[in-house]
This record gives structure tokens, C-alpha cells and sequence, in this order.
């Protein structure tokens, strides 16, 4: 752990008006430092210099800087070696060695040792080298934000600027916490914090520096957060002591509101960081113009994107989101290999809870299918004599009948290959015992999501075997969230404390998306639930049509949980030929095909999509760039089974239109033209567009969405359907 904070300041001797370089060290006294840490210290630190520095400065409390005087003094050697390493070839470039001690009232000279007797005595200015240490915390640490070309930040007050301040990630150690609370006590007037009695702050991240600079003055004041300019109308000055101290500031503004308009006494209010100190209320502890002249140059001319501030994060939603239409580079690898070997009969349906297993999963593969399938037998015949090692004599199984028949296939093919048939063990049966003679393990489970199975296998024999034993981890199907995930799991089977790897084979890999908790038929399980409580507007609709509409919604969502909310006739979701990522896949045999493996289509898809590697077409955003699905996804791909997949496979932040005017506008338009034809073949998926604009995973500009459901209210009000219950869940 770090014990010292150092950096390099430059200044004027005081007296002598010479320039002088010196490397500062600020000691933490919180943790104990023996002599040889405190010399370690030293070296680490002058080290960092790219030229050795004129002196070296030394900076703690009072009561740690006689302890280091003391080790400066007794540990003979090492003070020696030390002030070698400041020579060279007989000539002493670090001339002075100062040590100062830093309490409330400010930094006081403890004591100074000199390289020669003949050598220069430095009056040093230290005040300014703490100053100097401040900056370069800003430059060291992501402190300060700059927009990207193009683009401005909106602060919360309202100020558009090029420069965003966290000030926050001001220090990043115990000893940079330490350095930025001295500090601030010090910047008040000595003797002002000790006896204040309320802190004020307009955010609590900086709660750590004010505690810290509060117990250096001995104070025991109360911090009091006014949640920047939530509350900063609202106060007033105490009765009792206090000071006010603002994390950041780009233009002085809530300084200059305290001190102008709300009475506070400017001696008392202090910003951490401001652009500059010039012109501004009360006092600024670091002026960015003062740390680099760049903070200060950049202009905006009134053209850029905006990216919106909340709080002490900035939004994704900073500029026009980039729209991605999905084609043909968003074909999964292994998506038509998985729709012609299982489309058919050997997915289960939505939601479906494996057996043995207390979770449903929103995308599953008959494992049976996978264990009986020719060419996943083909392709493991092959596998086997090429990867698996020949040291294998015992097969571990998931706990499933596929994987089981999987485990004997294998078994087979190395017993004819050896002669000796593998003893086959299921997972619920792994014990030392039963791996006592093992010689080498082969893992196998028909299918796989993110490998959390696997992992547990692999932890346990790491327990039962020594690391050394050779094991081979083998999937059928692997159905990951994402690549990532996947090859995570690789290297987490792989890895182990030999020189070796263990060996791993899938035979087909199809990233699918999210398939955890917070799916879309979660989200409309939670609507009917809050719909059974809702109160609709009596001037909107009738409340007895308005009742019967929320209870049609309730039953179609009920009926609903394995697959998609029906038409407006209850007849369920259909789809035409010519699905451009189906490809051949299913030819002559489309009414074969369930919702469930539409869905698997779609979802990996979209998935595909995020991972793809070309950044234009990639459905992934960035720090400053949100990215949606564009809308003509909708018209491209028309099908109402499409539609709904598309609504409920898709990351909520991917159907959000609320950051670009004209986005939005398409799909307001479009649907409108969907509620207007829900009764046709067109607006056959209006249940499902309603349900997500009602659970808020399909996101519009207020005004467009507040169109879109008093338009569609108004024509439908005479009448109750799940349809209008829906839309009047968007305005509840």
C-alpha cells in the first residue's frame, strides 16, 4: 500500500530569487512507516524524476515528522546511499534535504540537511510546492473532462461549456486523500474550521475530503448536503459557524448566488475546482487556468451536440443516437447450422425451466436433440482423437439425460480407441472417492449457457485432483449471453496453476442476448400486477370500459408468458417466407416453425449486432454516443412475430427515441399507423408495441408519446380491449 504521495514543483528560493526544482513527499501518517519503508519511500520517489531535482522536500504532521527526523538522523547508512543516488560523478545535483511539519496553522520547517557544507541554502516557497501538488493531481487523475470535438457538456445549472469537473477523482490513495483535506483546512483562514459547526457541500462524493481537512483542524462539525442546485435556493446562513465548500465549478456561478443573493459571507464559501480564480466569490483552492492554459481555450460557437450532465455522471444520451438497420453482417457464424439442426422441434418453448433447474430460461435447446443428433455425432467422433487427451479414463456428466447419453457416446469412441471403456460419473455423484484412480477427466453437458455448470465442475475438481491430472471440458450447444461471455468461460477452464492448458470444444456457439431476471415478459407481469391497482383518468375513458379494459390486458398478459401477446382478434402472431436471417434454413416447412425459435433467430441476431467488430454498424454505444435499432427494422422486417421479437430481444436503451427528434418522429408516425390498422394484418403487433411503450422499454419524446396514446385513446375509448388498457397504462 502507497505510504507517500510525490510530485515535482518548481519555484523561487525566497531569498535569493534562484529558480529551484524539488521533489515534494507527503506522508500519510494514519499507517506506521518504519525506516526502511520511509527510505524506500524516498527512492521510489526520486526515481520518478526525469532529472534529479535541486532538493527534496519532505512534508508530514508534526508528530511523524520527528519520527522520519529521527530515522534521518540514526539510520546512517541508508541516509547515505539515499543521498548518493542524488550525485553524480562526484557532483551533488540534490543539494538540500528539507523537512517540514504541517498542521492546521500550516507548514513549519522541522528541520534540513545539506549535501555540502559550501551549498546553497534554499528558502523554499512550500506553500506554493502544496499548491503545485494540487495541479498535479488534476493532470494525473481523470479529474477533468473535456468534450469531444463537436460536442458540449450541459451542466445542471444550465452552463454549456467544453469542460466537465469530477472533482471526486481528485486524489485516488489514502496519501492523495490525506495531501487534498491538509489542504483544504489550510485554505480557510487559519483557525476558521476548528470552530465551524456546519459544513455545507453540494455533494456528497466530496464528503471524504471535507471529513478529512475537519478532523486535521480538530473540528467535529456536521456535513450538511444540499444536493447541488436541488436545495441551493433554500439556504440561508446558520446562526452558528460554518463554511461552504463546492465541489466544482465551470463559471463561479453558485458561489457567486451564495455570497450575492443568500447572505453567506464570501471569507467562508470555497470551490475546489474552478476554471479560474479571476473575478469569482469566495475562494478557489485550484484554478484550472493555473494548471494548464488548455482548460481555459476551449470555445463553443452555439453548433455542438450537447451531451446532458446529471449529477456528477454524463448522460449516453449526449448527442443524436446512431441508428443501426440490421442486414447481413449481423448473421450469427452458427445461427443457420442451429435453425436447420433444431428449429424444428428442438427448442422449448419461452420461459421454459430445464428440469432439475428452479429458474426459467427465455431461450433453451432440447438437450435430447443435441445428444441424438448425426452430425453433432460426426463432429464428436472427429473431436475426440484430435483434442481430447489420451491420459482420459473417467467422464463427468451434467446432470441431464442428454448429457448423459452424450458422456456413453464418448465413453464409446474411447473405449474403441483404447480398449479400456471410461468410468462415466454423473455431477451429482462427484466425489475424491470417485475420482481416487483418475487419470485424466473429460467434462461434458449437452448444452451450455454462460458455463456456470461448467465452472462449478471445474472448482470441485480442483478440490478432488491435483492440478496436474489432465481434464478436457466439452459443450454441445453453447447458448452464451454474449461472445465475451463465452470466451471468458473458455479461459476460465482453461487456465490452471501448471505451465499447461486443459483442453475445451463446443461444437456450435450462439451468443443470444440477455437472459437473466429483467426480461421483457417480466416487465409485463409487473405492468398487470400495477394494472389491477390502476385508476384511469375518469375525463379520458369511461371507467367501466376503462375496468374491463385493464382486465382484458391482465388475462392476455397471463396467457402470454410462453410466447407473445396475440392479435387484436387473440389469434396469435404469425410470419411470412422470405425472413432474410432464416435463409433456407426452413424451406417448405415455415408453419413448423414455434415462436420460440423466431425468437432464438432475432435475439441472436441483435446480440450479433453488439459484438459485431465494425464500429459504424456496431449496436454497441459508447461513452459519448447512444446507438438504437432504427426504425425502419420495423418496416424492413414486417412480420407482426418480427415486430414483437425485435421489441422484446432489444436492451430497453436500444428502443430508446427520446434523444433525437427526428427518430422519434418516425416512430410516432409509425405508430400510428399500427394502432390505426390493429384490426388488418399491418397492426396485427399493436398489442406488442403497446406493451412496450406501456412497461417504457420503447421510449419516445414526451410530446410524440403523449400524441401517439390520446390520438389512439380517443379513437378507441368506445370499446374495451387490451389494446386501450395498455395505452391507458402508458398515461397511469
Amino acid at each position: 500500500m502507497k505510504k507517500s504521495y510525490s510530485f515535482v514543483a518548481s519555484g523561487t528560493c525566497r531569498s535569493s530569487g534562484t529558480g529551484i526544482d524539488a521533489r515534494c513527499i507527503f506522508f500519510d501518517d494514519r499507517s506506521q512507516i518504519s525506516d526502511l519503508e520511509f527510505f524506500d519511500e524516498l527512492q521510489a520517489a526520486l526515481k520518478l524524476s526525469e532529472t534529479l531535482p535541486d532538493c527534496v522536500v519532505i512534508l508530514s504532521s508534526p508528530a511523524l515528522a520527528k519520527h522520519l527526523c529521527g530515522y534521518w538522523s540514526t539510520s546512517t547508512d541508508q541516509r547515505t546511499n539515499f543521498m548518493a543516488r542524488g550525485a553524480r560523478e562526484g557532483v551533488h545535483y540534490v543539494k538540500s534535504y528539507y523537512f517540514f511539519a504541517w498542521d492546521a496553522q500550516g507548514l513549519t520547517l522541522e528541520t534540513s540537511e545539506h549535501a555540502q557544507p559550501a551549498t546553497l541554502l534554499f528558502d523554499v516557497p512550500v506553500d506554493d510546492f502544496c499548491q503545485q501538488g494540487l495541479r498535479q493531481l488534476v493532470k494525473d487523475n481523470p479529474v477533468v473532462q473535456v468534450a469531444p470535438a463537436g460536442h458540449v457538456f450541459k451542466h445542471p445549472s444550465g452552463t454549456i461549456n467544453k469542460v466537465f469537473i469530477q472533482a471526486r477523482e481528485l486524489p485516488v490513495s489514502e496519501p492523495e486523500l490525506c495531501f487534498v483535506g491538509r489542504s483544504l483546512c489550510c485554505a480557510f483562514t487559519p483557525g476558521l474550521l476548528r470552530g465551524v459547526q456546519t459544513v455545507f457541500v453540494d455533494t456528497m462524493s466530496i464528503y471524504p475530503f471535507v471529513r478529512e481537512a475537519l478532523d486535521f483542524a480538530g473540528a467535529t462539525a456536521r456535513i450538511h448536503s444540499f444536493h447541488s442546485y436541488g436545495a441551493l435556493s433554500e439556504l440561508s446562513p446558520p446562526s452558528e459557524p460554518y463554511v461552504v465548500v463546492i465541489s466544482a465549478s465551470t463559471t463561479g456561478g453558485m458561489a457567486r448566488k451564495l455570497c450575492g443573493n443568500q447572505g453567506f459571507d464570501d471569507k467562508r464559501v470555497l470551490t475546489l475546482i474552478d476554471i479560474s480564480a479571476a473575478e469569482r466569490k469566495g475562494t478557489v483552492l485550484i484554478p484550472l487556468d493555473q494548471v494548464d492554459d488548455i482548460y481555459g481555450a476551449h470555445l463553443a460557437d452555439g453548433t455542438e451536440t450537447e451531451i446532458e450532465l446529471v449529477g456528477e455522471h454524463f448522460s449516453s444520451k449526449a448527442k443524436p443516437p446512431r441508428s443501426v438497420a440490421l442486414g447481413q453482417p449481423h448473421t450469427p457464424k452458427d445461427l443457420i447450422r442451429i435453425l436447420e439442426e433444431f428449429g424444428i422441434g428442438g427448442t422449448q418453448a419461452i420461459n421454459h425451466v430445464p428440469l432439475g433447474r428452479s429458474a426459467s430460461k427465455l431461450v433453451c435447446i432440447d438437450a435430447d436433440r443435441v445428444a441424438s443428433s448425426q452430425k453433432f455425432h460426426g463432429w464428436l467422433k472427429a473431436e475426440i482423437p484430435w483434442s481430447v487427451s489420451i491420459a482420459i479414463d473417467h467422464i463427468v456428466f451434467t446432470n441431464d439425460v442428454g448429457s448423459e447419453a452424450i458422456a456413453a457416446l464418448a465413453a464409446d469412441i474411447i473405449e474403441r480407441a483404447k480398449g479400456v471403456r471410461p468410468t462415466i460419473i454423473g455431477y451429482s455423484d462427484l466425489d475424491a472417492a470417485s475420482l481416487s484412480a483418475a487419470q485424466g477427466i473429460l467434462v461434458v453437458t449437452a448444452v451450455a449457457g454462460d458455463g456456470g455448470l461448467l465452472r462449478e465442475i471445474s472448482r470441485d475438481l480442483r478440490e478432488f485432483v491435483p492440478p496436474a491430472l489432465p481434464r478436457h471440458f466439452l459443450a454441445g450447444v453453447g447458448l452464451p449471453q454474449t461472445g465475451e461471455a463465452w470466451e471468458r468461460l473458455r479461459q476460465f477452464l482453461e487456465r490452471n496453476t501448471t505451465h499447461r492448458r486443459y483442453g475445451f470444444s463446443s461444437w456450435l456457439v450462439l451468443p443470444i442476448g440477455p437472459d437473466g431476471s429483467d426480461s421483457a415478459w417480466r416487465d409485463l407481469v409487473e405492468l398487470a400486477s400495477r394494472a389491477e391497482m390502476a385508476i384511469p383518468p375518469a375525463d379520458v375513458v369511461d371507467g367501466t370500459i376503462a375496468e374491463r379494459a385493464l382486465t382484458a390486458l391482465s388475462k392476455a398478459v397471463d396467457v402470454a408468458y410462453n410466447g407473445f401477446l396475440p392479435k387484436s382478434d387473440e389469434t396469435p402472431l404469425g410470419l411470412s417466407d422470405g425472413f432474410l436471417f432464416f435463409g433456407d434454413a426452413f424451406k417448405g416447412r415455415l408453419a413448423e416453425v414455434t415462436p420460440a425459435t423466431t425468437y432464438l433467430a432475432v435475439s441472436s441476431v441483435l446480440q450479433a449486432a453488439r459484438d459485431l467488430k465494425i464500429a459504424s454498424n456496431q449496436l454497441r454505444p459508447t461513452g459519448y454516443e447512444s446507438v438504437v435499432l432504427a426504425p425502419e427494422n420495423f418496416l424492413r422486417f414486417n412480420d407482426n412475430l418480427l415486430q414483437a421479437c425485435i421489441l422484446r430481444a432489444a436492451h430497453p436503451s436500444e428502443l430508446d427515441y427520446s434523444a433525437s427528434p427526428h427518430l422519434s418522429t418516425l416512430m410516432k408516425e409509425f405508430l400510428f399507423k399500427v394502432f390505426a390498422r390493429h384490426a388488418h394484418l399491418y397492426g396485427a403487433a399493436a398489442l406488442e408495441f403497446a406493451a412496450a411503450l406501456a412497461t417504457g422499454r420503447l421510449k419516445l419524446k414526451k410530446a410524440d408519446a403523449q400524441e401517439v396514446v390520446s390520438v389512439t385513446v380517443a379513437n378507441l375509448r368506445t370499446q374495451p380491449s387490451a389494446l386501450l388498457g395498455l395505452l391507458l397504462m402508458v398515461t397511469a
